[in-house]
């Protein structure tokens, strides 16, 4: 891998730990609103569905050229 593949691994895991933690946070903070460690997981998900889709994006083939 190159440097900037690894610089662009560490700032993606460093934003999700972020969001994650924010949503664990808020979630503490309002006990109503759910379990924090399930809103974490949750949230978790979501993130790696929309990176998911990201990438097989990228993956495809050039279309149009």
């Amino acid at each position: 891998m190159s440097t900037l593949a690894l610089l662009v691994v560490v700032l993606l895991v460093l934003v999700v730990a972020l969001v994650v933690g924010a949503v664990v946070y808020v979630v503490h903070r309002r006990p109503a609103l759910s379990n924090p460690v399930t809103a974490g997981i949750a949230t978790l998900a979501a993130v790696a569905a929309v990176l998911a889709v990201v990438v097989a994006a990228g993956a495809s083939p050039a279309t149009g050229k």
